[in-house]
């Protein structure tokens, strides 16, 4: 219904759906001058006019357009905002990938004190030859190339973030905060992209309160990096858990029934590093504590125990976790080979009854 609304009223006013934005949800008895008050501190970076207001019956409440009146960085934009009467929501026609490079170019060119006609000018595209006199700024064009194009082009396959608002009860296709950020950790680690670049795509996957925290932390600091910006978010959205806790949770945590016990070492790793992070641990103690707890929480009898607790017994270091797995996983296949040939002679067995 939004969608309809904002296509149809901007095709009544000849105004290209794509360089508009429909906020709704404000309260009938909400004047003029408080309504721009609330756009202003919700879009400060966000160049528009409202060009009109009406009232929206289905949702008994009012609705604005507005137009953009420049490039704009469509992540700043929030889809929510804090208004009068409770949360305004604002929305818009994702851009084309032409749209947005368009976007991008203009918004860079700007910054540099350039127009897309400067450059073309500057690179022959406007006169027969190109105009010896114009001397463009040293890696201009290989700047262009890295920062507008290239994210561009990636920008058509990224695998993007899941959503995450900060709500107590998460709304459809949002996840709780340790699922999306061990998510987001993940795939923000596999961007071969800049850091500004990584930041819009988390922005892109919060709403609510979690995108009015980073918006607040940006007016406050607009150079903050996407790593300041995880950090904030889980000071503010992630589990109170003390150090004591994550060192019972970590001693607590025992082999499961029919769980290999490689499986088990990789289920007590973030149990360990969570135990780092909260200081209940020094990082240098790491692999003899991973590899106590192994011995103690294990509940496989047979020589992988025996060889993991002569191991300890050693006097040389503490094997880190790819050597202890490596160790355990060769412990794991002769077990399995052994077993193995046991099925057979038992099946040889039988066959001679």
């Amino acid at each position: 219904m939004a969608m309809t609304l904002l296509e149809d009223w901007c095709r009544g006013m000849d105004v290209n759906s794509q360089r508009a934005l429909l906020v709704w949800g404000i309260p009938v008895n909400c004047d003029e001058a408080e309504i721009e008050e609330t756009l202003q501190a919700a879009m400060p970076q966000v160049p528009y006019r409202v060009l009109g207001r009406m009232f929206w019956r289905e949702e008994n409440a009012k609705a604005a357009l507005l137009e953009l009146t420049d490039a704009v960085d469509y992540a700043t934009i929030p889809r929510e905002m804090p208004g009068k009467g409770g949360v305004w929501k604002v929305i818009f026609k994702p851009p084309t990938s032409d749209a947005e490079f368009l976007e991008r170019l203009h918004l860079f060119l700007a910054r540099e004190g350039w127009t897309v006609q400067g450059v073309a000018r500057v690179l022959g595209f406007e006169n027969p030859r190109p105009n010896p006199d114009a001397e463009m700024p040293a890696g201009m064009l290989n700047y262009i190339l890295d920062n507008v194009i290239q994210p561009l082009v990636e920008s058509i396959w990224y695998k993007k973030l899941t959503l995450f608002s900060g709500r107590d009860t998460p709304g459809p296709g949002e996840e709780p905060f340790d699922l999306w950020l061990e998510h987001s950790n993940e795939v923000i680690q596999e961007w071969q992209v800049s850091d500004m670049e990584k930041r819009r795509r988390l922005v892109e996957s919060l709403r609510g309160p979690a995108a009015d925290v980073i918006r607040i932390l940006k007016n406050n600091n607009p150079s903050i990096t996407t790593a300041e910006c995880l950090k904030a978010l889980e000071q503010v959205f992630g589990s109170v858990e003390s150090s004591r806790d994550a060192q019972v949770r970590f001693l607590n945590t025992y082999q499961n029934p029919g769980e290999k016990l490689s499986a088990y070492v990789i289920r007590l790793e973030p149990l360990l590093q969570k135990m780092v992070e909260k200081g209940a641990i020094d990082k240098d103690n790491v692999n003899q504590a991973r590899l106590e707890q192994v011995i103690a929480g294990a509940s496989h009898s047979g020589a992988i125990r025996r060889q993991l607790w002569l191991t300890g017994a050693g006097e040389g270091p503490a094997p880190n976790l790819f050597q202890l797995l490596v160790q355990i996983r060769e412990e794991e296949a002769k077990d399995e080979e052994e077993a193995a040939e046991a099925a057979l002679m038992q099946l040889g067995m039988k066959g001679r009854f």
